[in-house]
């Protein structure tokens, strides 16, 4: 602990600066969103020399120090007019820059600003204006992202997972509302893959977006559609709705969504015990899934100070059913065992989930402050049937019913101030959760269970940014201390309940010189095994497969450094990632039953994986096509009865996207009106 503040420390005095006069303020563009690495410089007024100079951050926020008789701030950005003030005042609040344009006849020619840019803990994407303001809605922006994949769950960062996804400041919980923004009300997406310290410990990808103001009062109304054909057709019809008059903001949404997913898949399982056991087994799997989503909501902005605001969301269940085969046949020590097929059906009944999501920003004195807080109950009760015929053994059928309850109430407070010529936040975060995880096997074939975990997060936080002549230095550090109750049919599991204490360091660099841009960044991360994976149930998948959960796994700390380049429309992202007792699949016999396998989770003490990902993102004229080649290379000895087992070959990703414009604008070609 001692050596992380010292680094800590050591990183702040390296950007410390002696002030002499200091001007502070925020430059924004015509829609008062934020202009990053803009250029900022202060001259004398006398003779226009150079005293000194800085960029905005992401925010568009500067602070920049210097002695000047006659102090004027200039200050540029492509695409808009220069600005030039008198530095009077140390604090210049709000700047807002005008768009360069040239009139050509009737024809207008705006400036456009770069499409990419690095920041401090990723690569940012400016949506609005661009080709993909076109694409629909704002999964289907996200889609066209350097290493986001669409999966049948959701949206994937490639070798980070599934992202926490952030609206205006606002976390969803729920992917299927990115179905509800539509890609033109998109300003920009932030792909953040190495979260500093003011995001959850246990994340490794966050994706931000900002939405464009909304323009005008009174009633709005947004009708939309989509309809998917891939392996099943999913639907989705959706109305939104608006009322804005001053600084209230009042809206809704009502959703049906139509969902229908095919799975074909093919496993082969090895088990290596006194007997070599191989399961070749293929699957075909329909789901169904019928719900119709609504949220409303409000926000009020008192003034340029102050603003609050609330979104309540909630879905309707009217069909979740999942139909399937499944084959196998099982071999002994190379001969032959068994023929296997199994009829299954499943249906899940959902309690209508809700969530609840309350805000406040302000800003008193110099202090700006930033409030949020979640609450979040879901119900879902699943059952399940499987028919299976053996060919050399007694068939059988086995039934099942899962109950799982999940409670969170969760309160975040971030605090910041310019300081030392930068900018610090300090924050707060407290969230408690509750879950019951019951399985009921009436027909004895695995072990009935009743479980319940409660766990309550404590945890601080500090990140200094500081702006300097050739880019961005941000530091932080995150402490989280994590309590766990383990509840086993209403008896508390001492063993199983832990307590957690960590702490957390990143830095990250970003520099610009040109059209060249680097990011470089370190960062602690934790994964702490999931509900899902600390239970102690027994799943049936059929005679020979059981699935199972751990409560005495542990948490896997990994560290990690990357590096990423940007070249005009080329990018390039190098990381390293090193990851202590990782919990990995592993396969034991049931004792007794030596014939089946129970698949369960174990901790092992290393592994090592390189990623490396390139993009190609050019533009010609109306098209803009993106190619992104990727690959995870990971080194892992995983023991088993056999000794070591460890991946041979890398995991390849070759995503590749092209986008149009048909219409690009309608310009009228007459002449105007002249003066009599």
């Amino acid at each position: 602990m001692r050596r992380y503040f010292l680094t800590l420390m050591m990183a702040l005095l390296v950007v410390m600066t002696v002030a002499a006069d200091t001007f502070t303020g925020r430059v924004v563009d015509e829609a008062q969103a934020p202009a990053p690495f803009a250029n900022v410089v202060l001259l004398n007024a006398s003779d226009s020399a150079f005293v000194a100079g800085t960029m905005t951050d992401d925010d568009g926020r500067f602070v920049l120090t210097g002695i000047a008789a006659q102090p004027v701030i200039k200050i540029t950005y492509l695409g808009y007019k220069p600005q030039v003030l008198v530095g009077k005042n140390a604090d210049m609040g709000t700047i807002a820059l005008e768009p360069e344009t040239a009139m050509l006849g009737e024809v207008v020619v705006k400036g456009e600003r770069p499409a990419f840019k690095l920041t401090t803990e990723g690569l940012k994407t400016d949506v609005e204006n661009t080709l993909l303001s076109k694409v629909g809605t704002a999964k289907a922006v996200l889609e066209n992202l350097p290493g986001v994949q669409k999966k049948k769950d959701g949206i994937e960062v490639f070798g980070k997972g599934t992202p926490l996804i952030y609206v205006n400041g606002r976390k969803l919980q729920n992917q299927t509302e990115l179905d509800q923004i539509s890609s033109e009300d998109i300003q920009s997406v932030e792909l953040i893959t190495n979260p500093g310290a003011k995001y959850d410990a246990t994340v490794e990808s966050v994706i931000l977006i900002k939405t464009k103001r909304p323009q005008g009062e009174g009633f709005s109304f947004n009708a939309q559609a989509s309809q998917y054909v891939g392996e099943g057709p999913d639907l989705a019809l959706g109305l939104n709705w608006n009322y804005r008059h001053r600084g209230l903001d009042v809206f809704g949404s009502v959703w049906y969504n139509d969902d229908r997913y095919l799975e074909n898949d093919d496993f082969v399982f090895d088990v290596q015990a006194d007997t070599t056991w191989r399961m070749n087994e293929h699957s075909d799997i329909k789901t169904h899934d019928n719900s119709i989503y609504t949220s409303a909501g409000m926000n009020y902005i008192f003034n340029d100070n102050h603003s609050m605001g609330f979104r309540y969301d909630t879905k309707a269940f009217f069909l979740n059913r999942s139909r399937g085969t499944f084959t196998a046949d099982v071999m002994a020590n190379g001969d032959f065992y068994d023929h296997l097929e199994n009829g299954m059906h499943m249906s899940s009944k959902f309690n209508m989930p809700h969530t609840l999501n309350a805000y406040y920003n302000g800003k008193v004195g110099k202090t700006s402050i930033d409030f949020n807080t979640d609450y979040v109950f879901h119900k879902e009760r699943k059952s399940q049937f499987n028919d299976e015929v053996s060919q050399e053994w007694e068939s059988r059928t086995v039934t099942s019913t899962s109950v799982i309850r999940n409670q969170l109430w969760a309160a975040k407070l971030v605090l910041s101030w310019s300081l030392w010529g930068g900018n610090l936040q300090v924050g707060t975060e407290y969230d408690h959760t509750h879950r019951n995880d019951d399985y009921i096997n009436p027909e004895q074939v695995v072990p009935t269970s009743f479980t319940e975990q409660k766990e309550h997060n404590y945890i601080f936080f500090a990140e200094y940014g500081h702006t300097l002549p050739f880019g961005q230095l941000k530091v932080g550090l995150r402490n989280e201390n994590v309590n766990t109750d383990y509840y086993s049919q209403g008896v508390h599991m001492a063993e199983q309940s832990r307590n957690y204490h960590h702490f957390f360091p990143s830095v990250g660099l970003v520099a610009r010189a040109g059209n060249v841009q680097l990011m470089l960044n370190y960062a602690m991360k934790i994964k702490r095994p999931g509900y899902w994976q600390l239970r102690n149930s027994v799943t049936y998948a059929n005679r020979f497969t059981w699935d199972s959960g751990n409560p005495l796994l542990k948490p896997t700390i990994n560290n990690e450094v990357s590096l990423m380049a940007m070249y005009k429309w080329v990018n390039l992202m190098l990381a390293y990632k090193h990851d202590r007792d990782v919990i990995v699949n592993v396969a034991h016999e049931i004792p007794g039953s030596e014939a089946t396998t129970l698949m369960t989770k174990e901790n092992v003490d290393h592994k090592d994986a390189m990623r490396v990902m390139l993009t190609f993102s050019p533009r010609f004229r109306l098209y803009q096509p993106s190619l992104t080649l990727g690959m995870i290379k990971e080194w892992i000895k995983i023991p088993s009865p056999i000794g070591f087992i460890s991946p041979k070959n890398p995991l390849y990703l070759v995503q590749f996207s092209n986008n149009f414009q048909i219409l690009h604008a309608i310009i009228s070609t007459s002449a105007p009106p002249r003066p009599s």
